[in-house]
């Protein structure tokens, strides 16, 4: 073989091989793309009821609203239940894992009912809790963050969805407690 060949054979060798490295690159850019604005969606099933929480995305910029839906499923035998709770059957905890900071959520004790028709989901959006900032609280600076701003602050945060009811069943008061979770990160814009 020329030693002109040779090179020149080389060259196309490596030219096409960083293409295909870099379409790669690409090409894995845009999967996580993808996989960043599918829907986060985190399930469990408990006797006669589901409880699924959804995260529209699993990663949110801190200027972007957390679209957090809780929805509750009765599966059981029949037509209809009347779950007795708290202000919601629904309530949150959440906690920003890398500095370990929880948001408080004050549950108030209303006594209401709502009522389950078999196979039909029950959902309310989340709703930012009402935090009391006090500025000797060493996590002033977060709270405040988190209460004023349209989004969280950045960080990974663990979202746990409880569902806290309980079923009058022939004349049998049975309580519950679901749950389920999911973890979002939030970056810088």
């Amino acid at each position: 073989m020329k030693k002109g060949v040779m090179k020149t054979t080389f060259g196309v060798g490596v030219f096409l091989g960083a293409l295909l490295l870099f379409s790669a690159c690409a090409e894995g850019e845009e999967t996580e793309a993808v996989e960043a604005a599918k829907p986060l969606v985190s399930e469990t099933e408990a006797g006669d009821f589901l409880l699924r929480l959804v995260s529209d995305q699993p990663i949110y910029k801190t200027a972007e609203e957390v679209k957090l839906t809780a929805k509750l499923k009765y599966i059981g035998e029949k037509e209809r239940i009347t779950l007795n709770h708290s202000q919601s059957p629904f309530h949150y905890q959440i906690e920003e894992v890398t500095r370990g900071i929880e948001v408080p959520f004050g549950r108030e004790r209303i006594q209401l009912t709502t009522e389950l028709e078999r196979d039909h989901w029950y959902e309310e959006s989340f709703t930012k809790p009402a935090i009391s900032l006090l500025s000797e609280d060493k996590d002033y600076k977060f709270y405040k963050s988190f209460v004023e701003s349209e989004g969280f602050p950045p960080g990974e945060y663990e979202i746990e969805l409880n569902s806290d009811f309980e079923v009058l069943t022939d004349g049998i008061e049975g309580g519950y407690l679901v749950t389920t979770g999911v973890i979002i990160t939030v970056i810088e814009e």
